[in-house]
């Protein structure tokens, strides 16, 4: 064979191949380890995105079944921890221009520290967000001049950095931040923002589900106790005969409907133009203008002298003032103040289109109003002011009844009193001039006729004092008066009387002390005259909302359905109306008749009884 010349690869005879160099090796097994490794980060993505898909279906099912909103906030900020390790989420939630307490489930010391912060374009990293509306990121706080100020709060807690988003409502508006903070300064990747946005979404979700199921709740609640108050009232202004129990109903009602510590009413005095303090419902009792502890912080007080008086009564819309220990000075303010009042609503008092006088609200604690609740405060208001009306009306009508008895006094005398003297007089004259010309027959037929007529101007001025009050009145009590009366009337006669008192009276109106009485005599006389009764039994019981008198013979008695009224029982039933009470009748053919007075008992019954005897 012919030798070849040059460079031959050696045969292998054995069928094997050539041995590879250990470095093409080592370049295979690091490919592998890279796509291994690749794999690897492959497969804890997918796991990752697997467990945060997991994740964001529990916290969907938590938002579908109405969880408490807190866990569903919680369970987000662990959420993204799990999928971001290293990092500290926190929720806030915004409130007016507060950062409110949410969630930071991993530093809950700082969500404290930071719960009622202010907002603010250029301060902090959630401050910042919520106040621009856009997303903040900050890579490294020790070097970020929006931090200077609170350095210190960020090296308690351990914090770096921080990325926060605001959380959007459906409107567009802010309603809280989505943040999150790393112990070392960083950057967010594509990735990171990715999940950041899909957490954001559903935390404003979350949010806006569980406020508007709140707001649907609130305000169902509301319109509940709307129907009940405007109610409550309106039957209050139909069976209260007393104008002063109508206001304190209408302040009770304000205060409790809008869960309140107190409240006051200022009335506009038109001839002087200032504003007059009339009444307060504090420490759950209604209380008036005179009452000395209230006299001395509640004088009548030009318009100007609280800043707001002048603008409500111009617009007259109600005025919220969130807090008067911040706000400018005003009268009252540091009494108001020493009652730990700290938020004041004010709301105009309107009739006829105009603005007459003021309802201030008291609240112990901050309050923000929807306008469902301003709009029971001003129904309420008005009709506490239609209540005062009514008030000032009835005032007006007694006035006008003292002076028509008044002149009814005066015409009465004028046209007996006077006349009679006059006569009388003149009569006493002739009889002078007769014993002058010693004609005594003439001169005592004068004298005669002289005590004629004075007793009967005598007569007459009985009857115009009867006419005022029963003379059994003036010396006792109408207890006292009634059994004196029934005894008085059945003494002599076969008829068997009994009357008894039960639980306490307390002072009753001069004028509901004579209609009973004239009631129980027209009862007793019926029983005397017509009933042919045997006998009669009466009872008058006292307790705290009314007073009963019963009056019971056990006479022929009738069927009310079958006869009218007489006289009688029409004057009773009349003097039971002006009383604003009830008044009942059973009675059957051959076993009596029952009458039942009725009267509905309030605390003002003692004032208004008070009241008469100053003016009497």
């Amino acid at each position: 064979m012919e030798a070849h010349s040059g460079t031959t690869k050696p045969t292998d005879f054995t069928g094997e191949s050539p041995r590879r160099d250990s470095r093409e090796v080592q370049v295979e097994l690091d490919a592998c380890k890279k796509h291994v490794a690749e794999m690897t980060g492959l497969l804890e993505v997918h796991r990752k995105a697997s467990a945060l898909l997991e994740g964001e279906k529990t916290v969907m099912e938590m938002i579908a079944r109405g969880g408490p909103l807190e866990a569903i906030l919680e369970r987000s900020c662990r959420l993204v921890e799990e999928a971001l390790p290293g990092s500290l989420a926190i929720i806030m939630l915004l409130e007016g221009r507060k950062l409110r307490r949410g969630a930071a489930p991993s530093f809950p010391k700082y969500l404290a520290e930071v719960d009622g912060f202010d907002i603010n374009p250029d301060v902090g990293t959630c401050s910042r967000a919520a106040a621009r509306g856009e997303q903040i990121i900050t890579t490294d706080i020790a070097k970020d001049p929006h931090w200077s100020g609170f350095l210190d709060l960020a090296e308690r807690h351990h914090l770096r950095a921080g990325w926060a988003t605001p959380i959007f409502a459906s409107d567009a508006k802010v309603v809280g931040t989505f943040g999150l903070y790393w112990p070392e300064p960083s950057r967010p990747t594509e990735h990171h923002l990715q999940i950041i946005d899909q957490i954001a979404r559903l935390v404003a979700f979350a949010i806006e589900r569980k406020r508007g199921a709140e707001a649907l709740h609130a305000s169902e609640t509301l319109a509940r106790g709307q129907a009940e108050a405007l109610t409550a009232s309106l039957d209050a202004l139909a069976r209260e005969t007393n104008p002063d129990r109508i206001v304190e109903h209408v302040l009770r009602t304000a205060t409790a409907q809008l869960d309140a510590q107190s409240c006051s009413v200022w009335l506009k005095n038109e001839l002087t133009e200032l504003m007059d303090f009339e009444f307060g419902f504090e420490e759950g009792q209604f209380k008036a203008k005179s009452e000395a502890k209230l006299a001395k912080v509640s004088p009548s007080l030009p318009v100007e002298a609280i800043h707001v008086w002048h603008e409500l009564c111009r617009t007259g819309r109600p005025v919220v003032l969130e807090d008067i220990r911040q706000s400018p000075e005003f009268s009252c303010r540091s009494y108001l103040v020493s009652l730990g009042v700290v938020t004041l609503l004010m709301i105009p008092m309107i009739i006829a289109g105009k603005a007459k006088g003021v309802i201030g609200v008291r609240f112990t604690r901050k309050r923000a109003f929807r306008a469902e609740e301003l709009d029971l405060a001003q129904a309420l208001a008005n009709q506490a002011m239609l209540s005062i009306q009514l008030a000032h009306l009835s005032s007006q009508s007694r006035q006008a009844a003292v002076l028509d008895e008044r002149n009814r006094m005066a015409r009465d005398i004028h046209d007996t009193l006077a006349q009679g003297f006059t006569s009388v007089i003149a009569q006493l004259e002739a009889a002078r001039g007769a014993f002058s010309l010693r004609k005594t027959n003439l001169a005592s037929s004068h004298v005669d006729r002289a005590a004629e007529l004075a007793r009967y101007g005598l007569q007459e001025a009985r009857r115009s004092v009867q006419a005022l009050r029963p003379q059994a009145l003036e010396a006792q009590p109408l207890a006292g008066a009634l059994g004196e009366l029934i005894q008085q009337m059945t003494t002599g006669t076969t008829l068997r009387s009994t009357f008894t008192v039960a639980g306490e009276l307390g002072n009753l109106p001069s004028d509901w002390e004579t209609h009973l009485l004239r009631i129980g005599q027209e009862a007793l006389s019926n029983a005397l005259r017509h009933a042919q009764a045997t006998q009669f039994e009466g009872q008058l019981m006292g307790a705290a909302t009314e007073l009963r008198l019963t009056l019971r013979d056990n006479g022929k008695g009738f069927d009310p359905s079958n006869r009218g009224e007489g006289l009688g029982l029409r004057g009773i039933h009349e003097r039971t109306n002006a009383m604003g009470g009830r008044f009942m009748i059973e009675s059957t053919p051959g076993e009596g008749t029952t009458v039942t007075i009725v009267l509905p008992l309030n605390n003002s019954s003692a004032r208004v009884n008070d009241e008469s005897n100053v003016e009497a």
